[in-house]
């Protein structure tokens, strides 16, 4: 009997240890299946430049992660009706025009959005919730940038700026990236207290940019001199010597 005993616990333990394995390996695809689920196939019925698709499944999809150029018509070039794309939605809520914001993987495997960055044909922007894959894009880019120690940063526009960081200053709960000897008429970047929140999520130290070269994009206004205000850590790119 002891035996026998033995024996079933020995089976009810394998049987334990398989049910674990079982349920671990169950979890793992549970986690990898949504990331998976989130990209289909589908197939475009039309274009609107420059940077929509029509496609039969998905409807109205905007390239996310690209500055609205109204100008840009590269997009005839990499893409055309009857194609077969895949599609990974970023949301399923459309925009005001009825949009789905989404990015698009030619039948090659290619990436739509990096091609477009790649042969400079669009500008990478990280609109709100769209900062993912923005920094893969910034790898394929070369922007040209506004010095920040210069007088002829655009005003109540689009620009990439670069230049290094002279000084922090926190003031009222706001952090100033001060740029040059004046903060009265130099460039400046600004984060105001809400935003603070996603550069902790992400690591960013705001006080550690002292001295560090940076490439800011974002529209610029002027408060005393040139200013960019920075919502989100994937505006700022710091550039390594």
């Amino acid at each position: 009997m002891i035996m026998i005993a033995s024996s079933v616990n020995r089976f009810i333990d394998a049987s334990i240890i398989k049910f674990i394995v079982c349920a671990f390996v169950g979890l793992l695809l549970v986690e990898v299946k949504p990331s998976a689920a989130q990209t289909s196939r589908d197939e475009v019925i039309s274009l609107t430049l420059p940077f929509e698709l029509h496609l039969k499944k998905s409807g109205p999809v905007r390239l996310a992660g690209l500055l609205y150029d109204k100008d840009a018509t590269a997009l005839n070039s990499y893409v055309k009706a009857g194609d077969k794309v895949r599609v990974r939605l970023l949301s399923d809520q459309p925009d005001r025009y009825g949009r789905k914001p989404a990015h698009v993987y030619l039948a090659d495997k290619r990436w739509l959005q990096g091609e477009l960055v790649r042969d400079a044909h669009a500008t990478p922007y990280p609109y709100e919730d769209e900062e993912d894959n923005i920094r893969d894009l910034y790898t394929l880019e070369r922007p040209a940038s506004h010095d920040a120690l210069k007088d002829n940063i655009p005003l109540n526009s689009f620009a990439i700026v670069k230049g290094t960081v002279r000084d922090v200053a926190h003031v009222k709960n706001t952090t100033y990236l001060n740029f040059g000897e004046n903060w009265r008429t130099d460039f400046t970047v600004k984060v105001v207290k809400q935003n603070h929140k996603f550069f902790k999520h992400f690591g960013f130290n705001l006080d550690t940019l002292k001295g560090q070269t940076l490439r800011i994009r974002g529209w610029v206004s002027k408060q005393n001199g040139p200013m960019i205000e920075a919502r989100h850590p994937t505006q700022i790119e710091v550039i390594k010597p």
